[in-house]
């Protein structure tokens, strides 16, 4: 990881590691009555994102969703659980879909680039009506750099079913990630693709809102939307110049919600 993007993403986990430890400290107290077991959940969903970064163009494709709700230790020890408020940790999963110039004509000239999986952990501090985020992931396949987010939201729920959410994003990446995707090597260069080195740190900055729509007890539906633009060096790349600067995106997604006893 990149000096540039440590700080940052070192700070958010600090912050929110202070803000939940008093949720957790509440939490061991209530723990006697609530059974050793982890709750979480599992679902399946889309997502149209540019096809490759900086592109104007969007794919659509598959995503895996996971998230821890409470997880209670046989000792009593408590992460999570009760409402959505407080501090809490689950895994974080992204998929990169495999740039090629079969798929993307104009880049004819630049190196195909595998399918990546990212993974990695996601922080969170909530309170009724504001979260604070975060994600740190490493990439395997396509990539074996680090990526980062830093989010915040404002809630508002419309009844028991229905709850609205949106804020910023700030999306952070090392130099293994931006000059695998943004960067051309000295055997790509042409007059096009100039060679290009690309550093890590701050790679774009936008808006996301979203809406879950809780079904039962157990079942949901989201969607989300999203903006950003690109920044620094991703902004700069040749590779974005054959696209935008300006990247969307659109997310749905079903989710069951599991109770497993220890």
């Amino acid at each position: 990881m990149t000096p540039s993007l440590k700080p940052a993403l070192t700070c958010l986990l600090a912050a929110l590691a202070i803000c939940g430890a008093g949720q957790v400290s509440a939490q061991d107290q209530a723990s006697a009555q609530v059974r050793p077991g982890i709750v979480f959940e599992l679902g399946a969903g889309g997502k149209m994102v540019p096809s490759y970064f900086g592109s104007s163009d969007l794919i659509l494709s598959p995503v895996p969703l996971l998230r821890m709700k409470r997880l209670t230790l046989p000792n009593g020890f408590t992460l999570g659980g009760g409402s959505e408020e407080g501090f809490s940790l689950s895994p974080a999963i992204d998929v990169i879909s495999e740039r090629s110039v079969k798929d993307s004509p104009e880049l004819v000239g630049l190196n195909t680039i595998d399918t990546a999986v990212e993974l990695g952990v996601a922080a969170k501090f909530q309170t009724e009506h504001f979260r604070i985020m975060g994600e740190v992931r490493r990439g395997f396949g396509g990539h074996e750099g680090f990526r980062g987010e830093i989010g915040a939201d404002l809630i508002v729920r419309a009844g028991q079913q229905w709850t609205f959410h949106g804020g910023p994003r700030l999306n952070f990446a090392d130099s293994k990630f931006t000059n695998t995707y943004f960067g051309v090597s000295a055997a790509e260069a042409s007059p096009r693709f100039p060679a290009t080195s690309a550093g890590g740190g701050l790679m774009s900055a936008g808006l996301e809102a979203g809406v879950r729509y809780q079904m039962d007890a157990n079942w949901a539906v989201e969607a989300e939307a999203g903006w950003s633009r690109l920044t620094g060096d991703a902004a700069k790349s040749p590779i974005t110049a054959q696209g935008s600067k300006d990247q969307f995106s659109l997310s749905f997604g079903v989710l069951r919600r599991f109770d497993i006893a220890f």
